[in-house]
C-alpha cells in the first residue's frame, strides 16, 4: 500500500528549546521517489539500457563513507525494464549510487556494501574503484525540503561530454514535492535520461583478478589463474591475430579471437598508465572484465563434453549489442572440435561451426533422411553441446541462450516436462553465426 500523500505534506515542525528559541525540526520519515532512464548507444542509435541487473546503495550525510544496500519497492525487480527506467526510493539526504550488480551475488536490503576495485593482473588491489553508473546527490535545505541531482563521481578522471571516451556532465538540482511521495512510476520526480557512454560502461565494469573466490575455489583454478593474471598465449604475427589470446588446459585449447576484445580495446584502461598508446585497454584486460563464473562454465563444458578446442568471438564488451555482453556473464562461440571413435574404432576429428548458412551440417537435429557418417558425427556432437547449455538453463545455471537454430527443450531431450515446447535456444538475424551463452540467472 502506498504511503498517503497527506503524511508528507509538512516536512518539519517547530519546537522551542530550553532557551526559548524556536527552531525547525525536520521529519525523519520523509520518503520520496525519483526515476531516471538509463540509455546506451548501439549501432549509432540511442536505445534503452534494458535487462541490466543493478544494485542501489546509500550513504547518509552522517556516515558518508558507509554504504548500505538501499531499500527498494519489493515488486520491482532489480533489473532494468524495457524502457531502461529505474525507480529510486529516497529516504533523506545523502548519496545514492547505482552500480552494475555483481553476477552470482545477492545484496539484501540494508546490508553493508563494499565498493570494489579494479584488480591488477598480479591479484592485488589497484586503488582504482569500480565506478557507479550514476550517483544521486540528495541535499536537505533549511526548510527541510529535499533536492536531488544526478552526477558522475569521475573517480578515474575522465573528460566530460558526450564522446565515447567521456562521461556525462552533472545535472542541476531538482526539488522534491509532495507529488513525488507515491511509488507509482508516473508520479516520481523525473531526472531525465542518463546516457551511459562506452567509457562509463568500461569504468563501471569490474576488472576481475586471480584472488576472486570463484577462481580460488575452482576445479579449473590453474587455467583461470592464467586468464586472470594475463598469462594467456599471444597470437603470433601482425594485424588482428596479435590481439587474439589462447588458453591451454588439460590438453584443450580456447581461442579468444580478436573479435572477443574489439570493444574493450577501444576503451581507456582503468590504470592511470598501462604503457600502451593512448592508454588503450589491451586484450588481456578486456577479457578480465568477463566474470570468472562465465569462464568457468566454458571450461567445465569443454571438460564434460570432451571438447578439445573452442573459439570465442564474444565476451564482455561495452560498445555494441544489448546489455547481455555489456554485463559480465555472456560469451559467444563459433567453433568447437573433439575427437571421437568411428564405427571401425578409429579416431575421427569432429569440427562443428555454429552457423546456419555456412555449416548446415552442424545442425543438431536431423531431417530423417540418410546421412553420411561425417554428418552423423557432427550432428551428434552439436546436439550434445546444445543439450548441455539448454539443460543448464532449465536448472537455473544459464540465462538467455541464442544460436543459429531455434530449439525447444523437448527437441533437445532436456528434462523440463512442464515446458517441452518452450524454446530453450532462440534464433534471430543476429545469432545465425554463433552460439550465445548467458551464464547464471541474472539475465533470464
Amino acid at each position: 500500500m502506498n504511503r498517503p500523500i497527506g503524511a508528507l505534506q509538512v516536512p518539519f515542525h517547530t519546537e522551542v528549546d530550553g532557551d526559548g528559541v524556536t527552531m525547525s525540526v525536520c521529519r525523519l520519515d520523509q520518503v520520496y521517489y525519483a526515476k531516471i532512464k538509463l540509455q546506451m548507444k548501439n549501432g549509432g542509435k540511442t536505445v534503452p539500457a534494458s535487462i541490466l541487473p543493478y544494485v542501489i546503495v546509500h550513504a547518509t550525510t552522517e556516515t558518508p563513507d558507509t554504504w548500505r544496500v538501499a531499500p527498494h519497492p519489493p515488486e520491482i525487480a532489480q533489473r532494468t525494464p524495457g524502457s531502461g527506467t529505474i525507480l529510486i526510493r529516497v529516504e533523506g539526504a545523502g548519496r545514492y549510487r547505482l552500480y552494475i550488480k555483481e553476477p552470482t551475488e545477492d545484496f539484501p536490503e540494508n546490508a553493508l556494501f563494499e565498493i570494489q576495485q579494479h584488480m591488477l593482473a598480479d591479484g592485488g588491489q589497484s586503488g582504482r574503484e569500480v565506478q557507479p553508473l550514476v550517483e544521486l546527490d540528495v541535499n536537505q535545505s533549511s526548510d527541510c525540503t529535499l533536492s536531488i541531482r544526478a552526477l558522475n563521481t569521475n573517480g578515474l578522471l575522465r573528460t566530460r561530454g558526450t564522446g565515447p571516451d567521456s562521461i556525462p556532465n552533472d545535472q542541476d538540482f531538482l526539488k522534491f514535492t509532495d507529488a513525488h511521495s507515491s511509488q507509482e512510476l508516473q508520479s516520481a520526480l523525473d531526472l531525465g535520461n542518463h546516457l551511459i557512454s562506452f567509457q562509463l560502461w568500461a569504468d563501471a565494469s569490474r576488472t576481475y583478478g586471480t584472488q576472486h573466490p570463484i577462481v580460488q575455489g575452482s576445479a579449473y583454478r590453474e587455467a583461470l589463474t592464467d586468464l586472470y593474471s594475463e598469462g594467456l598465449n599471444v597470437g603470433s604475427g601482425t594485424g588482428d591475430i596479435a590481439h587474439s589470446r589462447f588458453l591451454t588446459f588439460g590438453g584443450r585449447e580456447v581461442e579468444f579471437n580478436h573479435q572477443s576484445t574489439t570493444g574493450g580495446r577501444g576503451r581507456l584502461s582503468f590504470l592511470a598508465d598501462n604503457g600502451q598508446p593512448n592508454n588503450r585497454m589491451m586484450a588481456d584486460e578486456s577479457l578480465r572484465r568477463t566474470h570468472p563464473a562465465t569462464m568457468e562454465f566454458l571450461l567445465k563444458m569443454m571438460d564434460d563434453l570432451d571438447i578439445t578446442y573452442a573459439r570465442v568471438t564474444g565476451a564482455w564488451r561495452p560498445h555494441v549489442g544489448s546489455t547481455r555482453h555489456r554485463y559480465a556473464s555472456a560469451i559467444d562461440l563459433t567453433h568447437a572440435k573433439k575427437t571421437v571413435m568411428d564405427e571401425n574404432n578409429q579416431p575421427q576429428l569432429v569440427s562443428i561451426h555454429f552457423h546456419s548458412e555456412d555449416s548446415a551440417q552442424s545442425n543438431p537435429l536431423g531431417d530423417g533422411r540418410r546421412e553420411s557418417p561425417e554428418r552423423t558425427r557432427m550432428r551428434e556432437f552439436s546436439y550434445r553441446v546444445h543439450q548441455y547449455i539448454a539443460n543448464a538453463r532449465a536448472q537455473g545455471g544459464a540465462g538467455w541462450l541464442g544460436g543459429p537454430w531455434a530449439l525447444t527443450y523437448g527437441e533437445l531431450g532436456v528434462g523440463a516436462a512442464d515446458r517441452p515446447r518452450d524454446l530453450a535456444i532462440r534464433t534471430d538475424a543476429t545469432h545465425v553465426h554463433h552460439l550465445h551463452i548467458s551464464v547464471g540467472n541474472d539475465q533470464p
